[in-house]
């Protein structure tokens, strides 16, 4: 019972209001900040469980009986608006009674949905705010025509003579008593005629004296307040209390109540009706009458409800009237959005028990349409797309929309270079976008923008309605297109940027939402075209233009927002999904030497020269005396890829022109022998140290006489020489045997075969592994290389390799298993063995059948154990060598001996006893 308890007072909100027994009075004045929802959940409990309740917390339940009476007298101030929210809360939660936080994200995102996208009954939210108490009516401006009656009080101020103020209420019989004057029958009059009755009889019988008559207190009156309120009722109110009033004490309407036809009864008669609409939408409080002693504010269940929603300016449901139409439900929702598609106005009603759909023309006298009730009214917006226009996108200082007219040409659009465009416009490569008259297809033109700007015919071209022109950026990474912005773009305003951005966007979703879904995609094409190289197709296919200058890939986020690859992505997603409906594929491939390649669109008389153009032009490694193109040719169903090569040279110079057709791919070769800058580095006793740029095909030996040789102090025998490509194989290498260790590890563990140690600790081992950085380092003997030993031996270098060359060292170093692993000064003569008994020895976990040596050159020696104590292995121990003693990992320490023996022995004993129980 008292875990009971403490939920409910949880639940109700108490815990931190009820704490305490040593001060119940402060207790009790902390009472009264208990909200509705609180005091009409501990109005649900029992009397003893209240009762338990205050004794627990040492309160009163006086004092809690006192707050709760006083939260449900409607004239209290408690606010009505407080309870309407939790009774509907209640509401919703009998759909769903978990509270938000135990929602799920997706769930309650539901929820809230569905509150937002359903339409609201107009004019309810009118008594969401109403005013706790109506007590200040008491000190309204009280009109002339106010009707006296028994209970009001007259302040009558006399002055003349003497002055003197007299508080005169009227009384049963329906007269005000005024010394020296005796009793006024006033009730029943007119506030403006009782007054001028007592200021002339003042005047008559009182010489020299004169009245000023003003109202004191108002009567009280008792009203009833039915039908749908929110808290029917009788109250007792001024008597200035008009028939909105009322609502607002009862407070308000229940959610079926009717706002059109509030009806006042007198004597059983109804006095007047009252449209809360026209006071809501119109202003017009005429039929707000005032209420007399005993008047009855009947609410009658509202009529035909219909939903206006869409472009207009009060989405909501609707009361209608029988003789009310379309354009009176219009009106009540604030008339039209400039936005608002009058021709199609979508009409839902139920008729012979199912539902039908109309179209009204707004335009059309079909306004005047009358509307039933459950009628859905949906206002549809007019398209975004605009008619009659062109748009310009891309690096343009002020993209957007344009007005389309007769002979309308790019040079229109684009004036000049340097009040139109940005710095960074590629002046050379801009298209038009064009779609078909039925919108099914698009077709693509490209043009010269600075030719254009020029009024060049063959690229000023004529635009059509709805075409796009697109100029681009002559950089791929967004850093250079930024670098080169940034001055320009401190100087430009946020406004500028921002509808710049706008633009793009709505560029990119007008095609993006074009696109036409198809079984056939453009990889299949590619793969059919050119097999041999289909996967490298999908890759460049699905990243759309992810080779830049460099020749690798780059992440999406990598690309300016000019580029090629984002302003032609939906371009040429349009075109892949077109084919289906042309079967023509316009689409071309470039590859090779130019500066942007990947896939680009096929315009309207393309040729290999506008595909090179489009790609950015050719890099100064494009061989120009021949180039390739490979087209696929469908004969007797099959295809067949043809080769044509041709003339590059004549090509730019126009003397060749080359037709390019869709799938065709043009490959730009690079000229023979053409390689970048190679770049290898000398360090350490070298004569010339640095970073020495080489051609291809030289060799170490020529770089070192270049570097004009090796120091005096240089130890050949210790040189180190790295290379990229090995420390790649090498890092891939060390991938591999983590992986086949870890399978090996998992496979023992799993079969109970492997080792005591834990697989998450072997598992961290291999991480560390994985994690050890490739050295790269390819062992040579330098002597050889610079001719200084027996045989000559060169190495051809390559890009990014490395060479360091140490100073003399005339040192011996141990490491591994021994007592203290150290370095230890070369002595001619000096075995292994001594070198290891300088250290201290071995440890007793050193393997001494597996001890090698590291030479200074990178090359390991493992002397043979038979002559390890003999003279033979003293030639073998070099100034620079390094000794290394590995641990033995078969050995096992005596605790964990002594512990596997007594295991093994105590199972032995177990199982001798068992067999001697038999």
């Amino acid at each position: 019972m008292k875990a009971w308890l403490q939920h409910t007072l949880a639940a109700a909100g108490l815990a931190c209001l009820l704490v305490g027994a040593a001060a119940p009075s402060a207790q009790a004045q902390d009472l009264s900040s208990l909200t509705p929802q609180q005091i009409a959940q501990i109005q649900k409990l029992p009397r003893a469980q209240q009762e338990a309740i205050a004794r627990q917390f040492g309160v009163n339940l006086a004092d809690i009986e006192r707050i709760m009476q006083g939260s449900s007298n409607p004239q209290s101030n408690a606010q009505p608006d407080q309870q309407r929210a939790a009774d509907a809360m209640e509401a919703r939660n009998e759909i769903d009674t978990r509270p938000l936080n135990e929602l799920s994200p997706g769930e309650l995102a539901e929820r809230l949905a569905e509150d937002d996208k359903e339409l609201q009954p107009f004019g309810y939210n009118l008594f969401e705010g109403e005013p706790s108490t109506f007590a200040p009516m008491a000190n309204a401006p009280v009109p002339s025509n106010y009707l006296l009656g028994i209970g009001d009080e007259l302040r009558i101020q006399l002055y003349g003579k003497e002055t003197r103020t007299i508080d005169a209420v009227v009384d049963n019989e329906g007269r005000v008593t005024i010394e020296n004057l005796g009793p006024l029958s006033v009730a029943g009059l007119r506030y403006d005629e009782a007054r001028e009755l007592i200021k002339s009889t003042v005047r008559e019988r009182m010489i020299g004296m004169e009245a000023a008559v003003s109202i004191g207190e108002l009567r009280s009156m008792q009203i009833f307040v039915v039908g749908e309120a929110y808290k029917p009722g009788a109250y007792t109110v001024s008597s200035l209390t008009t028939i909105s009033q009322a609502l607002f004490v009862s407070g308000g309407v229940s959610d079926i109540a009717s706002l059109r036809n509030v009806q006042l009864k007198r004597n059983g008669e109804t006095v007047v009706t009252f449209d809360l609409y026209k006071l809501l939408t119109e202003g017009d409080a005429s039929n707000d009458y005032r209420l007399q002693a005993g008047d009855v504010v009947f609410i009658p269940t509202r009529g035909d409800m219909v939903s206006i929603a869409g472009e207009v300016l009060r989405p909501a449901m609707y009361e209608m009237l029988p003789d009310e139409t379309l354009a009176d439900a219009l009106s009540f929702a604030g008339g039209l959005l400039p936005s608002a598609y009058r021709k199609s106005v979508q009409l839902q009603r139920i008729s012979d028990g199912s539902r039908r759909v109309q179209t009204i023309d707004l335009t059309r006298t079909d306004v005047q349409r009358k509307l039933r009730g459950g009628d859905a009214v949906t206002v549809f917006p007019v398209a975004e797309e605009t008619v009659d226009s062109v748009m310009l996108v891309g690096a343009a200082v002020r993209p957007g929309m344009y007005e389309w007219r007769e002979d309308l040409r790019i040079k229109d659009v684009i004036p000049s270079v340097e009040g139109a465009l940005l710095p960074i416009t590629d002046l050379t490569y801009g298209i038009v976008v064009r779609s078909s008259a039925d919108r099914r297809t698009i077709s693509v033109l490209q043009f010269d923008v600075a030719q254009a700007i020029h009024g060049a015919s063959e690229h000023n071209l004529e635009l059509q309605p709805r075409d796009q022109v697109v100029v681009f950026s002559r950089y791929e990474a967004a850093a250079a297109e930024e670098n080169q912005l940034s001055a320009w773009l401190r100087s430009e305003s946020d406004r500028a940027r921002q509808e710049r951005e706008r633009v793009l966007e709505i560029y990119r979703k007008q095609y993006l939402q074009k696109l036409i879904v198809d079984d056939l995609g453009f990889n299949e094409l590619l793969d059919r075209t050119t097999p041999d190289r289909s996967e490298e197709l999908d890759d460049q296919l699905d990243s759309l233009f992810a080779i830049g200058d460099n020749g690798q890939e780059r992440e999406d986020d990598y690309y300016a927002k000019f580029s090629r690859r984002n302003l032609l992505q939906p371009i040429l997603y349009q075109l892949r999904n077109q084919f289906s409906a042309t079967g023509t594929l316009p689409l071309v491939y470039i590859d090779g030497e130019v500066r942007h390649p990947g896939i680009y669109p096929l315009v309207e008389g393309a040729s290999a020269e506008q595909v090179i153009v489009a790609a950015g032009g050719l890099k100064e490694s494009a061989y120009l005396a021949r180039a390739e193109l490979t087209r696929t040719e469908i004969t007797n169903g099959e295809a067949e890829a043809r080769y044509v090569p041709f003339n590059l040279a004549e090509v730019l110079q126009g003397d060749l022109n080359v037709p390019v057709q869709g799938r065709d791919r043009l490959q730009i070769l690079s000229i023979p022998q053409w390689q970048n800058t190679l770049q290898v580095r000398l360090e350490g006793e070298v004569r010339f140290p640095g970073t020495y740029t080489i051609r291809r095909g030289e060799t170490l030996q020529g770089l070192l006489d270049r570097a004009g040789g090796l120091t005096e102090y240089a130890f050949v025998r210790g040189a180190i020489f790295t290379r990229d490509d090995l420390r790649e194989a090498e890092r891939k290498r060390l991938e591999e045997l983590a992986q086949q260790l870890r399978r090996e590890i998992a496979s023992n563990v799993i079969t109970d075969s492997g080792a005591s140690v834990a697989y998450s600790e072997m598992n961290q081992l291999l991480r560390d592994l994985t994690n050890i950085e490739a050295v790269g380092r390819l062992v040579i003997d330098l002597q050889n290389v610079i001719g200084d030993g027996e045989r000559l031996t060169d190495i051809q270098l390559k890009d990014g390799d490395r060479l360091f060359v140490p100073t003399v060292q005339n040192t011996v170093s141990i490491i591994g298993e021994v007592q203290l692993a150290s370095s230890y000064q070369y002595e001619s003569g000096v075995s292994l063995e001594e070198y290891i008994q300088r250290a201290g020895g071995m440890r007793q976990k050193a393997d001494d059948e597996r001890v090698y040596i590291v030479k200074a050159n990178g090359r390991v020696v493992v002397p043979e154990r038979r002559s390890w104590f003999s003279s033979g292995a003293i030639d073998q121990i070099e100034p620079g060598d390094t000794i290394v003693v590995p641990m033995d990992t078969q050995y096992m320490n005596n605790i964990e001996l002594w512990s596997t023996a007594t295991q093994i022995m105590y199972q032995v004993g177990v199982a001798l006893a068992a067999l001697a129980a038999l």
